[in-house]
This record gives C-alpha cells, sequence and structure tokens, in this order.
C-alpha cells in the first residue's frame, strides 16, 4: 500500500499537467470553442482525391472542423455535462446531398481520410454525436465533387444528473466496503430483497406457462393477442367484477383492502424466508460469524461496482480516471479517520491545544502556573519531637 501511494501521486500529477495543456488553433481552420461560439455554416470546397470509402477515381470535397472544450480545472463543475455536436442540412434545394461525417481525434490523419469504417451518413437531413466537455475533437465532413450545398455545425451542451448520483454512490459505496461486508444487517436486508423478486418471477414464470405461449402455433399466438386486448380492454372493469363476487361471497366493502394486503405480505415474508435461508446456508459458519472467504469477495465486488460507478460518472475518460483516483483517496483518509485510535488521539490533541489557548488567553493563570512550576520543593526537616511521635505511632500500630 505504502509503494501504491507515489504512483497514485505521480498519475495524478501527470493527469494534473495534462489539464494544464493548452488546445492550440491555428487562424485559417474552422472551429468551434464550447461556451464561446456555438454554431457555424460551411460549404466544403477543398477537392480531395483517393479518400477511403468512395468510388475509385472519384474525388470528393471535403472539410474540417476543429472542437475545442474547457479548460478542466476552471470548469470542474461541468463534469456531468455531456455535448451534442450535430449535423443538419441548410435549406436544402431539391435533393439534398449525400453528406458522410466522420467524427474522430486523429490530427495525424489529413481532411477525408478517415478509415472507411468511421464514416457516417446523415439520417432524414441530420448527423447527432456525443463528446466530452473538455475534449478536442475533429468534425471531418464529405460531399461529392458535383454536389454543392450549406451545412450548419452546432453544439448543444447537455446536463446528466445520474452521472453525480453515480460519482457520490459510488465514493460512498467505496468507503463502507469493507464494513458493509462484515455487516450482517447487508447480508440479511441485501439477502431477503433478492428472495422477494426471485418469489414474484417464480409466481410470474409459472403463471406464463399457463398461457398459451409455448405454443408456437399461429392459432396459440392469436389467442394470446386476443386475451392480451381484451385484458385490457377490460381492465377498468376487474375490480368492480372482484369487488361484487366479494359481496356476494358475504365480505363487506370494508375488509377488500386487507383481503388484499394479506397475499402481498406472505409473498414479502416467503421472499424474505429464502433470502434468511440463503445466509445461513451459503454465508455465515457453524458458529454464526460471517465466513471471511465470503466477506472479502463481497468487499472486493462492492469495490468493484463502485469503480464502474465513478468510471461511468463522467463522459471525459481522463477525468473519469481521476475522479476514481481521488475516491480512492478519499475512502482511505475516511477509513482511516472513522478508527477510534485516530479518533482518540485527535481528541486528546484537540483538548490539549485547547488547555493552552485558555492558558494564553489568561494572563493570571500563565503567572500562577509559571511561579508554581519555577518555586523548588523542599521537604521540611523533622523535629526531635516529631520524630518521638512517628516512633511512637509505628510502635502502637505494630
Amino acid at each position: 500500500m505504502a509503494a501504491a501511494n507515489p504512483l497514485a501521486c505521480i498519475l495524478w500529477l501527470l493527469f494534473l499537467s495534462y489539464s494544464f495543456l493548452p488546445s492550440v488553433s491555428s487562424a485559417d481552420e474552422l472551429s468551434l470553442v464550447i461556451g464561446e461560439s456555438a454554431s457555424l455554416q460551411l460549404s466544403p470546397s477543398l477537392i480531395v482525391e483517393k479518400s477511403p470509402g468512395s468510388k475509385p477515381g472519384t474525388n470528393v470535397k471535403c472539410d474540417r472542423v476543429h472542437i475545442h472544450g474547457f479548460p478542466r480545472l476552471k470548469h470542474l463543475s461541468k463534469f456531468a455535462n455531456s455535448i451534442k455536436v450535430k449535423v443538419s442540412y441548410v435549406n436544402p434545394s431539391g435533393r439534398p446531398p449525400s453528406v458522410e461525417i466522420c467524427f474522430h481525434s486523429n490530427l495525424s490523419l489529413g481532411i477525408g481520410m478517415c478509415p472507411q469504417g468511421q464514416w457516417e451518413r446523415l439520417t432524414e437531413g441530420l448527423w447527432v454525436g456525443s463528446m466530452s466537455p473538455f475534449g478536442h475533437k475533429l468534425l471531418d465532413i464529405r460531399m461529392g465533387a458535383a454536389s454543392s450545398g450549406s451545412l450548419h455545425v452546432f453544439l448543444d451542451e447537455e446536463f446528466y444528473l445520474f452521472r453525480v448520483v453515480f460519482l457520490v454512490l459510488g465514493i460512498t459505496m467505496m468507503t463502507l466496503a469493507s464494513c458493509l461486508s462484515k455487516s450482517l444487517v447487508f447480508y440479511y436486508s441485501g439477502a431477503m430483497s433478492v428472495g422477494v423478486l426471485l418469489v414474484i418471477l417464480v409466481i410470474l414464470f409459472q403463471g406464463m406457462k399457463l398461457l398459451p405461449t409455448g405454443r408456437k402455433s399461429s392459432l396459440a399466438i392469436f389467442l394470446y393477442s386476443c386475451f392480451v386486448g381484451v385484458g385490457f380492454f377490460l381492465l377498468d372493469y376487474v375490480p368492480k367484477l372482484l369487488r361484487s363476487l366479494l359481496a356476494e361471497i358475504g365480505i363487506s366493502e370494508d375488509f377488500h383492502n386487507p383481503l388484499a394486503i394479506f397475499p402481498l405480505v406472505f409473498l414479502v415474508i416467503a421472499g424474505a424466508w429464502l433470502g434468511y435461508w440463503i445466509i445461513r446456508k451459503l454465508v455465515l459458519t457453524e458458529d454464526g460469524s460471517i465466513d471471511i472467504g465470503v466477506s472479502h469477495f463481497v468487499a472486493w465486488s462492492i469495490r468493484i461496482v463502485a469503480s464502474v460507478m465513478i468510471l461511468q460518472s463522467s463522459e471525459d475518460h481522463l477525468f473519469a480516471v481521476e475522479a476514481l483516483v481521488a475516491g480512492i483517496f478519499v475512502s482511505s483518509a475516511l477509513k482511516k479517520l472513522s478508527n477510534p485510535k485516530v479518533i482518540r488521539r485527535v481528541y486528546k490533541r484537540l483538548c490539549r491545544l485547547e488547555r493552552e489557548f485558555e492558558k494564553s488567553l489568561d494572563p493570571y493563570a500563565s503567572q500562577i502556573d509559571e511561579s508554581y512550576v519555577s518555586r523548588p520543593f523542599t521537604r521540611s526537616p523533622r523535629t526531635p519531637l516529631q520524630g518521638k511521635l512517628y516512633f511512637q505511632i509505628s510502635k502502637l500500630t505494630n
């Protein structure tokens, strides 16, 4: 663990230095900067020969748009955002031209020289791609040399709340992984919840077997579709029908809701019993403690799931790795701070600092303490009378 900390620090510094690198763009290139220029119009005019995927001997007209993202350290709050890059026709007259898009980040490729499998056509006059708000992407556009027309390229920034939830939940799970893997409450609650779902799925599966879907004949499929249609049509009448049947049996209307709740309660109890039985058989040892191997497996499973959630918390891969490293540091720090010995040591230091602070505020107390400390301790000599009394007292006690 001690050897991993310097390596993590080096990786963190590399990520920070990469975040400081500016994006360089020349003056004559078409570019869009996220947050500054959100759209532009262009007409491809650069003639390119032998573009991959085009017909042999034909030329195409190409153009390239550079899309620059935010600086990472200045816009950390944008980690949950995603940029939608959209390309559309501008007032096509007659039949729109055949336009292909290549969205990549390889600066070494020439304009219009993307591999054949990376070109995508506009569907219904629109193409949509996504990118990180901190990235630098290239948008290559090509059309036939005989075609003409203008294209509209614009950026749309979107915020995703689930990425924030993934980040917070991932760090929390990584911090509590060791505690959860040793908690019987976690095992029983998780197993009982899964048991309830399993019981519901088994009941649904057995009910589906009674339907004619297992038979592959067209008559069975027709009957099944008819049953589904009639079921949806009579969905409003089923509760009324059940109430009338219960009333005919002699059950009052006040007892209808409890009668519907009892089967649900029995279903939950059956699932909870199944989860309890699984925990008793697979997780606990003979003395009632949690098996060490199962505990380690569950802890590492929680850490892996938490790492995947943190990596999915941002569209930017570099930022996601930085968030994962930061989450590991935060979880390890919180784990050390939650140690009772560390808490006791911190509490003692805080009490000592508080006493020193109070002494510094009270000058009289500090003078009394200094005079008391500076005064030498001298033991008074015994007089003959004190020695005689001491001898008599010791003799009586003996």
